[in-house]
């Protein structure tokens, strides 16, 4: 198109002379104004975003741990009755003794990789056991001692110590049967003991 044919100048002089009420300009204006950094205008939404994503997280982590917390925390009773199954199943194997000591305090002063003394306990003062020695054991995962006992009548009893670790603090004076086998468990100074016969 040139400016030679008389249309074309028409036409170039009536839109040079048309204008815009101030209303629709600005609504033009607003229209085709492109924010000058995008990120700025997007940051909020992206912040909010990652807070809602990671509250979420954080209470989805905390309903997890917490019920596998409530399902995953045994009873007194399965406690009592685990501790007494695991008494019963060793007691039966009549493991031989790794030492051959008659007292608690000369076991005690050699069983080293225990953590705490073995007792003599109250309870069986009484009964007249004969110790035939002892050896090294677990018991609910924790490091024991296991001392075979001998009665009067010529019985096999099986004693076990171990440090009273927060599992067995807990754990009241209790007798049970497990495999047929009697048990009995008590804490005493400190210590957590279990005897079958």
């Amino acid at each position: 198109m040139t400016d030679h044919n008389p249309t074309d100048k028409a036409i170039k002089s009536y839109y040079q002379k048309q204008n815009l009420s101030a209303d629709k300009l600005q609504q033009m204006v607003d229209i085709a104004q492109l924010p000058k950094k995008p990120e700025e205008i997007n940051w909020k939404l992206r912040w909010q975003t990652q807070r809602n994503i990671s509250i979420a997280a954080s209470l989805l982590l905390a309903t997890v741990i917490l019920f596998q917390w409530i399902f995953s925390t045994p009873t007194q009773q399965d406690l009592i009755a685990s501790i007494a199954q695991e008494i019963a199943i060793n007691h039966q194997k009549q493991f031989d003794s790794d030492f051959t000591e008659t007292s608690y305090a000369e076991l005690s002063n050699l069983m080293t990789k225990l953590n705490f003394k073995l007792v003599d306990p109250a309870r069986l003062k009484e009964k007249g056991f004969q110790i035939l020695g002892g050896r090294y054991c677990s018991l609910y995962g924790h490091i024991a001692a296991q001392v075979r006992l001998k009665n009067n009548a010529g019985v096999i009893f099986t004693l076990y110590q171990t440090g009273s670790h927060e599992a067995f603090k807990t754990l009241t004076e209790h007798t049970t049967q497990a495999n047929g086998i009697e048990i009995e468990m008590w804490n005493e100074a400190g210590i957590f003991l279990g005897i079958a016969g």
